[in-house]
């Protein structure tokens, strides 16, 4: 067999395996690489096969558990990657090229020319000059602008602490590319010098350890390379609305001042507020209530209008993400990042939830004027987990806190912790020594002491910091989905006893109808996914194809009629979402040309279900156009949410969309969208 290189995106791979001693997610490596599941399939073969050259076993996927390299393995392929065999650099996605590009005006010190674009990227000037629009385009969203110079070239405008934060918000996701190298003009990279960011981790791992604390290894490495641009640049910011004096005050402050003499007071400041603000909140002058609570609604209405649900505890998860976005605000200002290490987690655990509160956060990014970390997107997701469970399963966490620092700060801490989570109950406060009478009857403590129990411990400060919530939220979910796991009647038995008598289409209809009650179920080759998805329930006979219609209400009606037909919606719901629209405007439209009717459950649904009605000449939605029509019908409020999701990336995608207009046909408008978003689950897993 010939041997041949691998790609730096598979290299990639093989050193996030060897960095880890247990399982990793195909999910967590997908997020990792900023690809898809499925590339993670097709880069994993490739792997195999180069595995196979050097004599070296397959790297298995174990269900439900990932990737974990074996001793033998691991030491194999440590040998392989430092050797002289040479790697090939893959093509950066336009994605990544637009990341890369914003780093290198965010972080120069000096304009660029588009040649250097080319160099880095290895694209033509014609790709570069059309990446450079898109990077215009993100710029201007953030009130910065580019500007070139027909004699210096290229360089960014606006407000420096704007760029720093932007600077920060897409370094992170090219982290990967960066460390490994796979960049074609890495050389030439003018925001990143390999060995003077060392020496600036260096000292930063210094500060950690007088600090008896640890941060992200990414928020590490980040925080370096803008630290070393900073230097380079020479130019200061202004900090304003920020109490710098009891910042001075801080030990981060001290340390810093002895350990980066070079940066001047100011910039002395703005460093001790990253490495304060990751765990804390940075203290500021402004009080910011009002302001966070009228964002806090503005992002939970915007959710449940993506999400085509309304929360019943509604008032009470504004004010939880409320009081989060206060603590938040001045941290996405500044472009702090709080190095959330469970992200990872909470994407694999809530991924459409994820993508929806991506979706729903845009409204307040704008407003803010400011970019909104993944980290904290992850922090919203796990609030909006808590409150889409459903009413008839009891997860509800029991925790201890044990605080012997006096009353009113174990009272303080009480109102914090249970205002994390609607499923967190606290049973008491007591000191270390009161202990053993609870042990039976809780889930976990919380303590501001060290405690020796059986029992999981979670260490915080007296006044928690983010990295405690962020701890407390992951327990609370896993603790959610023990207990979920544990009912006695569960998935499959019910299906082992139905089985018997049903043929394997009825089977797979009782599977997607039971789902939404018990969470995700695998039967046969057929393995499905934690969520139902858009080909679940979309079937030739739901879709229909028009030339026109009289208006908005004719276009509900005839769009509802493949439901109706199969008695998965009961007239009484189309009334329910014409009196909806009528009464709120034309909150339907969710994307350029597409209109989702929605109503309750209770409105008149019988099961899940999808229609889609293409219309050749628009119907308009008052002053909005609509050329296709379709019609959810929800059971609940968590099982439609990855229909959602495919429903948010099909209309999302240009291409698609241009393709849409083309097709005059249910039979292939309906292969269309199947094809576009099969479920990957299927995909990966059919051999």
């Amino acid at each position: 067999m010939q041997l041949w290189s691998l790609d730096t995106r598979c290299t990639t791979m093989l050193n996030l395996l060897l960095t880890h001693h247990d399982y990793v997610s195909i999910v967590e490596v997908a997020k990792t690489l900023n690809v898809s599941r499925r590339s993670i399939y097709y880069d994993l073969n490739k792997i195999n096969e180069w595995l196979e050259t050097h004599q070296v076993s397959f790297i298995q996927v174990e269900r439900s558990r990932g990737l974990i390299l074996s001793s033998s393995q691991r030491e194999k392929i440590s040998e392989l990657l430092t050797s002289d065999i040479e790697h090939v650099y893959y093509f950066l996605q336009p994605k990544e090229r637009t990341q890369l590009i914003l780093c290198s005006l965010l972080g120069q010190f000096e304009p660029v020319f588009v040649d250097y674009f080319c160099q880095i990227c290895d694209v033509s000037r014609n790709t570069a000059f059309n990446d450079l629009k898109t990077v215009r385009q993100k710029l201007n969203k953030y009130e910065l602008e580019l500007i070139f110079e027909p004699h210096t070239g290229y360089r960014v405008d606006g407000s420096l602490i704007m760029q720093r934060a932007l600077f920060l918000y897409y370094f992170e996701p090219i982290i990967p590319i960066l460390q490994n190298r796979a960049i074609p003009g890495f050389h030439l990279l003018n925001f990143y010098d390999f060995e003077e960011v060392e020496q600036i981790m260096k000292q930063l791992k210094k500060v950690e350890e007088r600090l008896h604390t640890n941060y992200v290894s990414g928020m590490i490495f980040s925080l370096s390379t803008l630290i070393n641009n900073i230097i380079k640049r020479k130019e200061s910011i202004v900090i304003d609305e920020v109490d710098a004096e009891e910042i001075t005050q801080s030990q981060e402050f001290q340390l810093v001042k002895i350990h980066f003499p070079q940066l001047n007071s100011n910039e002395q400041i703005y460093l001790a507020m990253h490495l304060l603000g990751s765990r804390v909140q940075v203290p500021t002058k402004i009080e910011q209530t009002e302001d966070a609570i009228e964002l806090a609604r503005q992002l939970v209405t915007d959710f449940e209008l993506l999400a085509c649900i309304n929360f019943d505890d509604k008032d009470q998860l504004i004010s939880m993400i409320a009081h989060h976005l206060k603590m938040s605000i001045y941290r996405y200002k500044y472009g702090i990042q709080i190095g959330n290490p469970l992200m990872a987690d909470i994407r694999t655990s809530y991924p459409d939830l994820f993508d929806l509160t991506v979706k729903a956060a845009r409204g307040i990014k704008k407003k803010l004027g400011v970019p909104i970390p993944d980290a904290e997107i992850a922090y919203i997701t796990m609030h909006f987990g808590g409150f889409l469970r459903q009413k008839n399963i009891s997860v509800t966490s029991r925790i201890l806190l044990v605080c012997p620092n006096g009353i009113s700060t174990a009272n303080m801490l009480k109102g914090e912790v249970e205002s994390l989570h609607p499923n967190i109950e606290v049973v008491g406060i007591v000191p270390v020594e009161k202990i053993e009478q609870y042990l039976s009857s809780i889930d976990f403590i919380i303590s501001t002491v060290d405690v020796n129990t059986t029992v999981p411990v979670i260490r915080v400060n007296p006044i928690i910091s983010e990295e405690d919530r962020l701890r407390i939220l992951s327990r609370v979910a896993r603790s959610s989905t023990s207990k979920l796991k544990s009912n006695q009647i569960t998935m499959e038995k019910i299906v082992k006893i139905v089985g018997q008598y049903l043929n394997d289409d009825q089977l797979e209809r009782i599977i997607l109808e039971l789902q939404p009650l018990f969470g995700s179920f695998e039967t046969g080759d057929r393995r499905k996914t934690m969520s139902i998805r858009l080909s679940d329930v979309l079937t030739p006979t739901r879709v229909q194809v028009l030339h026109k219609v009289k208006d908005w209400r004719s276009a509900l009606t005839i769009a509802s009629a493949p439901l109706i037909d199969e008695k998965v919606i009961n007239e009484s719901y189309i009334d329910a979402m014409i009196a909806n629209v009528e009464y709120y405007g034309p909150y339907i439209v969710i994307a350029p040309y597409l209109a989702l009717g929605h109503a309750l459950p209770s409105d008149g649904v019988n099961a899940l279900g999808v229609s889609v009605l293409k219309l050749e000449e628009d119907v308009f939605f008052e002053d909005r156009p609509v050329s296709v029509v379709m019609i959810l019908a929800p059971i609940d409020k968590r099982s439609h949410l990855g229909i959602m999701k495919d429903i948010m990336d099909l209309f999302n995608d240009g291409q698609f969309v241009s393709d849409l207009s083309d097709y005059k046909m249910p039979q292939p408008i309906y292969e269309l969208i199947v094809n576009r978003k099969k479920d990957e689950e299927d995909e990966v897993y059919g051999d």
